[in-house]
């Protein structure tokens, strides 16, 4: 009899399934977790430490992912998202937008810069994780 055990917490829901996820963040502690637990499940990591950079790797790399920090040097992350979702190439990849400022207050700056979840960091492990796989399991694998 063999024994599964996952890298975190159990659950087979969490399978590997290679798909290119963006992660915007100046913060390089959170930038290198982030990158940990997404290539710990079989995925692509590509980074960015401001938003200017992240909107060009988002517009060269068509991620099928982007995790967002609101606060960035030069342009914040909720304008980047207002910008990647207006245009036609970059609209339809799902935005999760992190903040180090625990719950967003303003609930309609989230809805109108167009980002698809939130999350506060620190984050809960099987939180982010969880919330990764929900959108990356609705997307076909694109990529070997």
């Amino acid at each position: 009899m063999s024994v599964h055990t996952p890298a975190f917490g159990g659950a087979d829901r969490w399978k590997p399934r290679k798909k290119r996820v963006l992660i915007v963040e100046d913060n390089h502690l959170d930038s290198a977790l982030f990158g940990a637990l997404l290539e710990s499940q079989g995925h692509e990591v590509l980074k960015a430490g401001n938003a200017d950079d992240g909107l060009k790797l988002a517009r060269a790399e068509e991620p099928d992912l982007i995790i967002m920090d609101v606060r960035l040097p030069g342009m914040s992350g909720l304008e980047a998202t207002r910008t990647l979702k207006a245009e036609d190439a970059t609209r339809n990849i799902p935005i999760i937008v992190t903040s180090a400022y625990g719950p967003f207050a303003d609930k309609n700056e989230l809805r109108e810069s167009g980002c698809d979840a939130y999350m506060p960091t620190p984050i809960e492990i099987t939180g982010f994780v969880d919330l990764v796989h929900s959108f990356l399991s609705r997307i076909p694998a694109k990529r070997a």
